[in-house]
């Protein structure tokens, strides 16, 4: 199971949505297990997680419910909706989780 350890640590959509009523975070540990939320006025929506990159900037993600989702990835600053300076990102093609970009808000311990 091979796991791209960039993508380690925590990340959020909120910098990259200005005005949306809800947002999405990830977070991926290096033992290939991690979490994906989706945040809104309902609530929270936090689903367990298994991942790995099964080629170069593919990431794939199995969920508690046995759902597969496989996506391409690129790392990269990106400069937030609300300007000032880049920040650490990713950005998935097709949107993951209702988003195409996060940023890194956590690092791993």
């Amino acid at each position: 199971m091979r796991l791209d350890t960039a993508l380690l640590g925590h990340w959020s959509s909120h910098p990259f949505e200005l005005g949306i009523m809800e947002l999405s975070e990830l977070e991926f540990r290096g033992d290939g297990t991690g979490s994906t939320t989706l945040a809104n006025a309902s609530g929270d929506d936090v689903t367990d997680i298994t991942w790995h990159c099964p080629a170069t900037g593919v990431l794939e993600l199995r969920d508690e419910y046995g759902d597969v989702s496989r996506v391409r990835y690129t790392l990269s600053p990106a400069v937030p909706a609300t300007g000032g300076e880049p920040v650490p990102a990713v950005t998935f093609e097709p949107p993951l989780l209702h988003a195409h970009q996060y940023a890194r808000t956590g690092y791993p311990n």
